[in-house]
């Protein structure tokens, strides 16, 4: 295997003991496997498993968070269409149309 200094974009991140690529589907179940055995609390709160595509939506929610332009998101996850990105912030925009978000925090002064 090549030094990382001396790898290209394109060349395999993790290979076999032979120097093939893993497959995707490989990696996806071997990291969800993994997450679902290391004992994390927040596990126990989760009605679904968490896998590599969860990192995916928290990168993207993340982003948007942090005043990410969400086309910069969408090419970023290689999304074709924008509608694709807004399904993985579609639960984050429902909690910013609250209104509650719209009050002015100077109204209240050290109450909010």
């Amino acid at each position: 295997m090549d030094d990382i200094e001396t790898a290209e974009g394109d060349d395999t991140l993790f290979t076999t003991n032979t120097g093939r690529a893993y497959s995707p589907s490989y990696l996806s179940q071997y990291i969800t496997k993994a997450i679902k055995e290391s004992g994390l609390p927040i596990l126990k709160f989760r009605y679904s498993s968490i896998g590599p595509h969860t990192f995916r939506h928290a990168f993207a929610i993340i982003s948007h968070l942090n005043g990410v332009d969400v086309y910069q998101i969408m090419k970023s996850l290689g999304h074709e269409q924008l509608s694709t990105t807004e399904i993985y912030l579609e639960k984050v925009f429902e909690k910013e149309r609250h209104t509650i978000y719209l009050w002015k925090p100077d109204v209240f002064g050290v109450y909010i």
